[in-house]
């Protein structure tokens, strides 16, 4: 992590010179800023976890039995090419000398399956091309690669509309059947604050005060349900997740 008021803005040859080549190399790096992950094992909103932005390290791998191949689906879609440029040359100095790094900058979008638009998360995959690690213009199996991972402003409000559908459409659990313990009404008053408290959480969206009392509604056998804590705790919450595309569009803080 960077300390607080930093961001992470490498420039692609910083991301090639101080992270790719340095991994590939298993040299020490700067901060965890790049993590290692099977890019092309989860989609793009897995990995994401609600992040704008990503950096992995990742290992290219085969496509079934085309052992030539580099496998680009994920999950319920694939991972598509838009275009494929070969970047401008590094000159790296070395013992006796210099040495010319070439990479490639390989830009791809995320569709689902029998889905005609891209689902708006792209990436930017960087590769070697040189005696360090021979490369084509898509890759092959087996190469070590960077990718940067990020959400255009469609996937967003995707995302903000998925969530809000999510909280809108919620209702407690059915009535138990017979010789089944019931659960009071408080309870399930406490279970739908903390299943929307938690959807929140992940959006970055609550307090660590929100929290705290949140656990001690939860613990507290004398808060019935209609405690006013619960009552507006629920209504701000749920207000909140209301916001989430206006929030994303950047007109609350």
């Amino acid at each position: 992590m960077l300390p607080p008021g930093f961001t992470f803005r490498p420039s692609d040859q910083d991301l090639v010179v101080h992270f790719l080549l340095r991994w590939i190399h298993g040299l020490q790096l700067c901060r965890n800023v790049v993590q290692e992950a099977d890019v092309y094992a989860r989609e793009p909103e897995a990995l994401l976890r609600g992040r704008q932005k990503a950096y992995f390290f990742t290992t290219l791998k085969p496509s079934g039995r085309n052992l030539s191949q580099v496998a680009r689906r994920a999950g319920r879609g694939t991972w598509t090419f838009n275009t494929s440029k070969q970047g401008d040359p590094i000159k790296l100095a070395v013992a006796g000398g210099y040495k010319v790094i070439l990479w490639f900058k390989r830009h791809l979008s995320f569709h689902l399956d029998n889905a005609k638009n891209s689902t708006g998360f792209v990436m930017d995959e960087f590769a070697l091309s040189n005696s360090y690690a021979p490369s084509n213009a898509k890759g092959r199996p087996g190469q070590k690669v960077l990718c940067v991972i990020r959400q255009t402003q469609r996937a967003i409000n995707d995302a903000a509309k998925r969530k809000r559908r999510q909280l809108q459409t919620w209702s407690p659990p059915p009535t138990p059947a017979a010789g089944v313990r019931k659960v009071s009404n408080a309870r399930l008053q406490k279970l739908q604050l903390l299943y929307i408290f938690r959807s929140m959480k992940r959006w970055g969206l609550t307090t660590s005060e929100e929290e705290a009392q949140l656990k001690d509604l939860m613990h507290d056998p004398q808060v019935d349900e209609n405690h006013p804590t619960i009552k507006n705790m629920v209504a701000q919450f749920a207000d909140r997740a209301s916001q989430l595309d206006l929030i994303y569009h950047g007109s609350l803080s």
